[in-house]
């Protein structure tokens, strides 16, 4: 048998073992110590809770519980009839919904913002009605084939000029002396 099997020991302190179980305990128990030390803890504990005689509760010990619980029953609601957890709940809700109108109405100005160059003239140009509507008209006109093929043959010439007058590289190069 295992030494500190603190259940087995339990359960044979309490004669609640099978017999041949029962043995073995009793001749661990012959040889070892400290498991003999645990088991006379276990009885001397045992008549001690049966000497033990509980405190018997005042006559008045009802009324104060009970008297206690209604007061703490009234305690609790103290905002509109709701308990401090449904009060936090709702101010939590009141919470999340003004942030969800923040966050949309951001939204929409940053989608406003954002619109795109040309919806965004076109927005300005019929509001204020700047440009005559000739011109208007012309704009939503198709180019003819030959003026799309100069711009589309020009298109990778006008790429080119950008990335190089943008290259911010060079600027970072040491200058050469010249002296």
């Amino acid at each position: 048998m295992k030494c500190n099997n603190r259940e087995k020991l339990f359960l044979f302190v309490h004669q609640m073992l099978e017999p041949d179980e029962a043995d073995r305990m009793r001749q661990h128990l012959a040889a070892c110590g400290e498991c003999a030390r645990a088991a006379e803890e276990y009885r001397r504990l045992d008549s001690a809770l049966d000497d033990w005689n509980t405190a018997e509760p005042s006559p008045w010990f009802d009324s104060k519980v009970r008297a206690r619980v209604a007061a703490s029953e009234n305690r609790n609601y103290w905002f509109f009839g709701f308990d401090r957890l449904r009060a936090l709940a709702a101010g939590m809700a009141v919470v999340a919904l003004i942030l969800v109108a923040v966050v949309v109405l951001n939204h929409q100005k940053v989608a406003e913002i954002n619109q795109p160059a040309g919806s965004q003239q076109q927005v300005v140009a019929t509001s204020a009605q700047v440009q005559p509507l000739e011109k208007t008209e012309a704009l939503k006109k198709p180019l003819p084939p030959e003026e799309q093929l100069k711009m589309d043959e020009n298109l990778s010439l006008l790429e080119d000029y950008e990335v190089v007058a943008n290259f911010d590289a060079l600027s970072e190069l040491p200058q050469a002396n010249n002296n």
